[in-house]
């Protein structure tokens, strides 16, 4: 409640106006991509990847202090998590698409760097939308 009769404690244009300082913060550039539904076609051709690009604009990529272990099948598995918050809509206008969380989640590549959103979270839909993504930092076939 405000102290002061009818006054706002928020006023009615805070949203819009502090938008662009979310948007400030997001100077990586980044790629989001689908994995594709369904088997590869065949002949593979050379440049499939088998990732279908949805969206490229800017992003902010924050390490979290959690990481995993695990062991899953005699494998080592390393993880760390990172918050990955994206803009409504990029330089072009193009709005953000909706995003696949979870074990199908969709891929983010960013500072040099491939994550997988596994979480969205809602603390800032006002100006950004937040993912929680993990980066699988096992090391494959070792030299």
């Amino acid at each position: 409640m405000s102290p002061l009769p009818a006054t706002a404690i928020i006023p009615a244009n805070w949203v819009t106006h502090h938008r662009p300082v979310a948007a400030q913060t997001m100077v990586s550039g980044c790629r989001i991509y689908r994995i594709a539904e369904g088997p590869p076609p065949y002949p593979i051709p050379e440049d499939w990847t088998g990732r279908v690009l949805l969206w490229t604009g800017t992003c902010r990529v924050q390490e979290l202090k959690r990481e995993a272990s695990i062991i899953p099948g005699e494998q080592p598995t390393e993880l760390r998590q990172y918050m990955v918050g994206l803009p409504f809509e990029n330089g072009q206008g193009v709005g953000l698409p909706q995003l696949m969380t979870g074990e199908r989640g969709d891929v983010v590549e960013a500072v040099d760097r491939v994550f997988n959103l596994k979480q969205s979270m809602a603390g800032s839909l006002l100006w950004q939308n937040d993912f929680i993504a993990w980066e699988n930092q096992t090391q494959q076939n070792p030299d």
